[in-house]
């Protein structure tokens, strides 16, 4: 039998990016997929991409924190207790801190970390009364290491990092699996729909996501590999590329790392 045979899967941010490739590709397996979005006509798109595969829609916006245990409970009713969660949804910014308005702050920071801690927090139960589940979030390189411009989406995925590595200590002894899978560069939306200092949407995809980001397909596989193999932490990079150098210069020279980190200019000016 494979690895995610006859498991319900929930998978956020499943509208576009790495999110839809890794419903497309764990839609070959013969398991049921839970897809959550904001955007309903993207979340069906995705579910026509997956064939006949058992996959179930529910648009829902994460960022409405108070409605996500009530939202979580049905989902669960209606389709079953959730083996795997796969926390994919997230929104990027890029702007620097000074000129950036304190909401923006707020709103990545409930996305990208409240919704994940709610959410997961209420799937838990089941999995502890069953000694048996995995979860999954999508955080970022520059939830390793910071640079200019990206306080806003780095603070949240430094937070996501904490948070994955106490929940792994915590459920250890109820056979529960905790993975953070951190990518570099992929080609997707996130320029597109990344946050500037008021708020609004950024509108392009300039900063190397197109030109230098390794494909989603590419990153889905990558992901899906770490979560069979029950990596702790996996970087979803290239081996040979900057970002691993980058990571290994953070770790270990720390003093170097914080000099690129002040010089390096993400849009290339």
């Amino acid at each position: 039998m494979n690895y995610f045979d006859k498991k319900i899967i929930w998978i956020t941010g499943a509208s576009s990016g790495i999110g839809r490739e890794l419903a497309i590709q764990l839609s070959n397996y013969d398991c049921t997929l839970i897809l959550t979005a904001r955007r309903k006509e993207q979340l069906e798109d995705t579910k026509l991409k997956c064939r006949n595969a058992n996959v179930q829609v529910y648009p829902f916006d994460l960022s409405k924190i108070d409605e996500i245990d009530d939202f979580s409970l049905r989902v669960q009713k209606e389709v079953g207790e959730i083996d795997i969660l796969i926390n994919n949804a997230g929104v990027s910014a890029w702007s620097g801190v000074e000129e950036t308005n304190f909401k923006v702050y707020q709103d990545v920071m409930e996305l990208n970390f409240y919704s994940v801690v709610k959410l997961t927090q209420s799937v838990l139960p089941s999995m502890i009364s069953r000694k048996s589940g995995q979860v999954v979030s999508v955080s970022s390189l520059l939830g390793k290491f910071a640079i200019k411009k990206r306080s806003v989406y780095a603070s949240a995925k430094h937070a996501l990092q904490g948070f994955m590595d106490a929940l792994r200590a915590e459920v250890y002894e109820h056979n529960i699996k905790v993975n953070t899978v951190a990518p570099g560069l992929v080609d997707t939306e996130v320029g597109m729909k990344a946050l500037t200092e008021d708020g609004s949407s950024y509108g392009k995809n300039d900063r190397g996501h197109a030109t230098e980001g390794m494909k989603a397909d590419t990153a889905a596989n990558m992901i899906i590999s770490a979560i069979i193999k029950n990596k702790r932490e996996h970087y979803v990079i290239p081996f040979f590329s900057f970002s691993r150098v980058a990571l290994y210069l953070a770790r270990f020279t720390p003093n170097l790392a914080a000099r690129i980190a002040r010089n390096y200019n993400e849009d290339g000016k």
